[in-house]
């Protein structure tokens, strides 16, 4: 499939796109679910495009909203509640938007483009955004910090003493093994160990656009659910669930909803896992987001259609700043699952 993606996105998609032929195509499943990360403030230089990969344009935002709105029934995520938990139906060709992470432009950048456009969002968001000084992701400061100076061979020691050093060559490679790494600590350790590279490296002059890095706090949490929007969990730090130990991983999934419920009043009854596909979580984690009293839970990759028999395991498409319009068509109909598993045999 890698030998023909270039071919798919530069000819093929457009070619369908443009000819109308996705418009008559069904989405597999009752539903498609659309998740972003939020969207680049203006005030960002966009320096680091390999952690701005998973954000888009407000204005491109804005034109694939428009574009689902023409071709299908964009439905409140209340209305996809309804459907999960008592199997109340959904118009056909229904579009539901998610978002994930709950950084602040969510609420400066990406809540007008939704306002305006009257689409509701469902945000899952960190226990972080319950307090009032939230930071920024470990893990996007985690590559700024790696950014400066690499760790030490002292650093990887704090890290874990089963730990060896990453053998990656790429610094990306690298910096994905430092942070499963970290993931199996628990959460306080592991706080301890980001403020020990803080102070080693200084400030890694991420917060140059807040809106950009920070993520909510309780106030602007409860000011983006009061608009309207729905909030679900997203665990309370955002580690690699899947190299936790299993008390580690409740904790992170069950305290992330008590925790969201008690700041906004409101039943939190919809959980995404961090990172979102089987190499980060599994059964396990399934059994956990159940037994902790969420009605479904999200993946972030296509994993066939919507099925209200297995809530846990649901499948989004996952938007990314370099797709463009007719490839975005392409994910949401379906039609790029379908190609990927006649190309799989």
């Amino acid at each position: 499939m890698k030998l023909v993606s270039p071919l798919l996105r530069r000819v093929i998609y457009p070619a369908i796109h443009y000819s109308g032929l996705l418009e008559g195509m069904e989405p597999g499943g009752v539903c498609a679910v659309v998740n972003y990360h939020g969207v680049i403030p203006p005030d960002h230089s966009g320096d680091e495009p390999f952690l701005d990969a998973n954000l888009v344009k407000p204005a491109v935002f804005q034109r694939q909203l428009e574009y689902l709105k023409c071709r299908y029934e964009v439905i409140r995520p209340e209305d996809f509640r309804a459907f999960i938990e008592r199997g109340t139906a959904l118009p056909p060709r229904a579009v539901l938007i998610t978002c994930d992470d709950g950084l602040l432009n969510t609420l400066t950048d990406m809540l007008p483009v939704l306002l305006d456009e009257r689409v509701s969002c469902l945000f899952f968001v960190t226990a972080a955004s319950c307090g009032d000084n939230p930071g920024m992701l470990w893990y996007e400061e985690l590559y700024h910090l790696m950014c400066i100076e690499p760790l030490r061979d002292g650093e990887w020691h704090l890290l874990s003493k089963d730990t060896a050093s990453s053998t990656q060559e790429t610094f990306q490679g690298k910096w994905w093994d430092t942070v499963r790494s970290a993931s199996r600590l628990e959460l306080d350790a592991r706080t301890d160990w980001m403020a020990h590279l803080r102070r080693r490296r200084g400030s890694t002059r991420a917060f140059r656009s807040e809106r950009r890095w920070r993520l909510l706090d309780a106030a602007e949490l409860t000011k983006l659910a009061e608009s309207g929007m729905s909030v679900g969990a997203h665990t309370i730090s955002h580690p690699v669930l899947s190299v936790c130990s299993e008390g580690e991983s409740r904790r992170e999934i069950e305290t992330s909803k008590t925790e969201i419920e008690r700041v906004l009043s409101r039943v939190v009854w919809a959980f995404a896992y961090p990172y979102g596909d089987f190499l980060t979580m599994g059964e396990r984690e399934v059994r956990l987001a159940k037994e902790s009293g969420f009605s479904c839970a999200f993946l972030n990759i296509p994993n066939g259609p919507i099925d209200r028999a297995n809530p846990f395991v649901l499948s989004r498409t996952h938007v990314t700043l370099d797709m463009s319009l007719p490839e975005f068509g392409a994910h949401v109909s379906g039609l790029h699952t379908r190609l990927q598993r006649a190309v799989r045999g």
